[in-house]
């Protein structure tokens, strides 16, 4: 993959500001726990000053660039990275408090740059049957992570799996089929014509608006900046069930089998009829409550509860499964582990090989398709964040008994209660549906481009997403689906594109990549536990596999025809 100076130099740099974040984890001294105006640097590193210099770097490689753009439009294709389950895993990741987070959201942000910085493909570049093969199951799974998102959404608010997946999976077919952009327009306003050009960009733009608005709504609401409630979670001693909390003013329905772990004397009470099991040091107990009985637990105790069961908490108590304080949620003790260090490197490498496979512009981007796209990326990424934040601010508890992804978006019906809320939930329904039809609008493309014909991509777009639909009747692990999906394109197609030119050699690390990514996802859980970031991020070994399968290939070629 040929790639001018310019270029290379901007994707150098981002890949810098990424191992940054990287190199900051195991920093000695642990430096990124160092408190800036309250916040800690990797924070302010990870959230705005590297992601603030990588949206400036692309504009001004861009710029330098001798490519002529064309295609003022095309930051359409960003949709197929901007989908929800992407942004619900920044948003998962933050309010949980994993000690990877900073880093994935930066890696979220930073993929896409890198992808806008590749030159446009071209005939000669297509993939091969294997690399298509692997593009269009890696798009499958994608798209199977975003409707079993949503499904787990609307589970979270009472309504059948089965009625979402075929909303969602309508009113995807629904935009395949009818928007297509009309090529041949050539009146109006610029804007105008790229919109008309590319539906898909203008879906992308109302559902930024969209979801821009849901964030700002609730930071409104709770009064606080994100920096703000950033502070003010590091800073407490426990992190707790508020007075205002939905599990101690309403109570809430469990949506899956939950096991919780208690770290003090809590008092359950129990809203619905359902069986409630208590694993103590040394003996097991089990009740079956009615509506309005309580269970006092004692430290040390876990109690285990059915689906569907609806229960109160105490407030003021510890929230079961929580960071043991506001400051191992900022800064988790295992942040500067090897085993940390080396999972926040294969997510890295799985987004940054996805982006790369399905953020493809049709035409080389012109200097305002560059910096929009660059800045809905910046918004869209920032929302995000702020959306983690303000839910483990505001409601420490959501994620009990619900995926963790999901329980993201309901933060906004926590925060406002009454008429307002449901409001805010009819508006994250559609932000959520609008952002699925633009990611598969773009993913269309991408599968159309991987097989040499557009019309390819409406006929497997739909198979893959009636597939999906079907696959999201039953609950799974929308992040995982998603990872799965990203690292199979990196390892099938993009290693070894970046590898070498010959279509000999990068058949050869196809097929490696996609065998043993296949082989690592098949036994990984058969490895020893130190292994276990082979079978989270298959592409951290298949990937680099296949580059050097490619480029040993690639030599032996070579000397052959000297002989």
């Amino acid at each position: 993959m040929s790639i001018g100076a310019p270029r290379r130099v901007g994707i150098a740099g981002l890949l810098g500001l990424l191992a940054g974040a990287i190199v900051l984890m195991p920093a000695p001294g642990n430096p990124g726990a160092l408190r800036l105006a309250g916040v800690g640097l990797l924070w302010w590193y990870a959230a705005l000053a590297a992601p603030l210099a990588a949206v400036l770097l692309v504009i001004v490689v861009r710029r330098a660039s001798p490519e002529t753009g064309t295609g003022a439009g095309g930051s359409a294709a960003l949709a197929a990275w901007t989908s929800p389950v992407v942004l619900a895993l920044v948003a998962a990741r933050v309010f949980s408090g994993a000690p990877e987070a900073p880093t994935i959201a930066l890696a979220i942000l930073v993929a896409p740059l890198i992808a806008l910085l590749c030159p446009a493909t071209d005939a000669a570049q297509r993939p091969n049957r294997v690399a298509a093969l692997g593009i269009s199951a890696g798009v499958g799974l994608v798209l199977w992570a975003n409707l079993l998102l949503l499904a787990d959404v609307a589970e979270l608010l009472g309504l059948p799996r089965w009625a979402t997946s075929i909303v969602a999976a309508s009113v995807a077919l629904l935009a395949v089929a009818l928007l297509r952009g009309d090529p041949a327009v050539e009146a109006g306003p610029r804007l105008f014509q790229a919109g008309l050009r590319s539906p898909g960009l203008w879906l992308l733009y109302v559902s930024g608006l969209g979801f821009v608005a849901l964030v700002t709504v609730v930071a409104v609401a709770l009064a606080a900046s994100p920096w703000g409630a950033w502070k003010d979670v590091a800073s407490r001693p426990a992190l707790t069930f508020g007075a205002r909390n939905p599990w101690v003013t309403e109570g809430r329905r469990l949506a899956a089998p939950t096991t919780l772990e208690f770290t003090e004397a809590h008092r359950v009470t129990a809203l619905s009829p359902a069986t409630y099991r208590v694993l103590e040091p040394g003996r097991f107990r089990e009740w079956r409550l009615r509506a309005g009985e309580s269970l006092s637990l004692r430290a040390g105790d876990h109690l285990v509860i059915a689906a569907g069961a609806r229960l109160m908490f105490e407030a003021g108590k510890r929230v079961p499964g929580a960071a043991a304080s506001g400051a191992t949620w900022a800064d988790p003790p295992e942040r500067s582990g090897l085993s940390t260090v080396v999972h926040a490197l294969g997510a890295a490498l799985t987004l940054v090989g996805g982006a790369v496979a399905l953020v493809v512009p049709e035409r080389a981007l012109t200097i305002r398709g560059v910096s929009t796209g660059s800045g809905l990326v910046l918004a869209f990424v920032l929302g995000a964040l702020c959306l983690g934040v303000y839910g483990a601010y505001s409601a420490p508890g959501l994620s009990i008994g619900a995926p963790a992804l999901a329980a993201v978006f309901g933060v906004p019906d926590a925060v406002v209660p009454g008429r307002a809320g449901s409001a805010l939930v009819v508006l994250s329904a559609v932000v959520l549906l609008l952002l699925l039809s633009a990611t598969v609008l773009a993913l269309r493309g991408v599968l159309g481009r991987a097989w040499g014909e557009a019309s390819t991509g409406d006929p497997t777009v739909a198979f893959l997403v009636v597939a999906a639909s079907i696959g999201s009747l039953w609950p799974g692990d929308a992040s995982r689906a998603l990872l799965a999906g990203l690292g199979l394109t990196a390892s099938a197609a993009v290693a070894p594109r970046v590898a070498g030119d010959s279509p000999q050699a990068r058949l050869a690390g196809s097929l490696v990549g996609v065998i043993a990514f296949a082989g690592l996802s098949v036994l990984g859980p058969r490895l020893p536990a130190w292994a276990d970031v082979a079978w989270t991020y298959p592409a951290l070994a298949a990937a680099p596999l296949a580059w050097v399968v490619v480029r040993a290939e690639t030599v032996r070629r070579a000397r052959r025809a000297l002989q």
